[in-house]
């Protein structure tokens, strides 16, 4: 079996090709005009696409990371980059997860 292609993302951290694709994706779905921002609302419809659900008091710890952009109707507004900074803190916490969870299942 192949390994499978890596690329790196901002901050060091690593995503798989196909992980960063799902990303760009669920991005895609929710920035309808091409414009390069979603607005912040719809990250937690975002998550669920790829698979994650958040709780109220995570999404506001997540959003709260973020740089204070906001549209002229004073909408927080997520660019791309953001958007891939949180997701790929979560994919690497879910992944972590996952590892704790197969060792635990060996003891």
């Amino acid at each position: 079996m192949a390994p499978k292609a890596r690329s790196k993302a901002r901050h060091g951290s690593e995503l798989s090709t196909e992980q960063e694709a799902e990303i760009k994706d669920a991005f895609d779905l929710f920035d309808t005009d091409a414009s390069g921002v979603i607005d912040a609302k719809e990250l937690k419809v975002a998550l669920r696409a790829l698979g994650f659900e958040p709780k109220k008091e995570e999404l506001k710890k997540l959003l709260s990371r973020l740089d204070e952009s906001s549209n002229s109707q004073g909408q927080m507004m997520l660019e791309y980059h953001e958007f891939l900074r949180i997701m790929t803190f979560k994919m690497h916490e879910k992944d972590s997860k996952d590892h704790l969870d197969r060792y635990a299942s060996r003891i």
